[in-house]
């Protein structure tokens, strides 16, 4: 439903998404959380930046990536640029997710380390899915709103 101020998300996407968090509970709220937002999204999770590699180099194909940004066993960056120098993951949809939310922080994840998308720490579920589908959309030249 949209209302004034408000745009229209499409909560009926097939996605699959690979969310990478240290912290178990972390990894369980944001994948039930987008599980109750769009009941047709696999999310997949992973602990480490490594073990998100693990699950990478395997045959599944992921519409985007949820990383956040400090791991121990190879933080969010690691992970970024390990894809980022394998062609087949360069147009993988990265979103760091991070509790770091300087100007500076924030700078830093798109200039410097090539992220796709941000989201701060804390986050509503909703929020995240909304940055998902707007920078999927808009790294296929779409306009999602």
């Amino acid at each position: 439903m949209k209302t004034e101020g408000t745009e229209e998300i499409d909560f009926s996407r097939q996605l699959r998404l690979l969310v990478v968090d240290d912290v178990a509970v972390h990894r369980f709220l944001l994948a039930s959380g987008l599980g109750r937002i769009n009941p047709f999204i696999k999310v997949e999770e992973a602990g480490s930046g490594g073990a998100a590699m693990d699950k990478l180099g395997g045959a599944e194909h992921y519409d985007a990536v949820i990383c956040d940004w400090l791991m121990p066993g190879g933080s969010g960056e690691d992970l970024l640029r390990w894809m980022r120098a394998r062609p087949h993951f360069r147009r993988v949809p990265f979103i760091m997710v991070s509790s770091k939310n300087t100007a500076q922080d924030i700078i830093e994840a798109f200039t410097e380390l090539g992220v796709d998308g941000y989201v701060v720490k804390p986050f509503m579920p909703r929020d995240v899915y909304r940055k998902v589908v707007d920078t999927i959309d808009r790294m296929a030249g779409k306009n999602s709103r």
